[in-house]
């Protein structure tokens, strides 16, 4: 083989090298030592405002990198969001916080992709939840009710699944579906005497 040939293979393989290598190494790195550093600011910085609060977590999550993203808003969402609002006591903050939260999930909620997919919808439907007892929101009440059905298509008898869903329509006081949900539940779980309580009293 001509020299010069080899030399552009070997060129061209060290660039591939090196772009696989800042894709798939460097960016999922880097966004996760963002991420770590969010969390670690939110433990020691003061939060004294919404905008405080999205400043911190603003440059990871806005940080690109083929891998990660998903389950960083999965676990923004679910691990430290519902936590956050099921704190506070102001509409506006919550209705603020939920806002700004919604154009990190909605795209992950609508592409439907990846391992997490079922985690991701729960995570997401509890914020719902949460926020419309809240706020006393029958959109959003809807909002969680529509996204743990979702769950159900792709887990159909997941019990976070009939459990969120169960407390929704208690909230809506839809009584057949109550009863509906209900005896799904004790048909996989013929333990559970909350449930049995709930059933019983409708």
């Amino acid at each position: 083989m001509d020299k010069s040939i080899k030399k552009i293979i070997i060129t061209l393989a060290t660039i591939i090298i090196l772009i696989l290598m800042y894709f798939g190494a460097y960016l999922p790195l880097r966004k996760s030592q963002l991420y770590i550093g969010a969390m670690t600011g939110l433990q020691i910085k003061k939060m004294n405002s919404v905008q405080d609060f999205i400043d911190n977590f603003s440059p990871s999550l806005n940080f690109y990198s083929p891998v990660g993203q998903e389950e960083e808003v999965s676990y923004y969402v679910g691990g430290i969001l519902v936590n956050v609002i099921n704190q506070q006591n102001n509409p506006q903050v919550i209705e603020s916080l939920l806002k700004e939260s919604e154009k990190w999930f909605e795209p992950i909620i609508k592409s439907q992709k990846g391992f997490g997919v079922s985690q991701n919808l729960y995570n997401f439907a509890q914020l719902y939840l949460l926020t419309a007892q809240k706020l006393k929101s029958v959109a959003y009440l809807q909002k969680s009710i529509d996204l743990f059905n979702e769950g159900l298509k792709n887990s159909p008898n997941r019990y976070i699944f009939l459990e969120g869903i169960f407390s929704a329509y208690q909230i809506v006081g839809d009584k057949t579906k109550i009863k509906e949900i209900g005896e799904t539940i004790l048909k996989y779980w013929p333990e559970n005497e909350s449930v049995k309580g709930i059933l019983k009293s409708l």
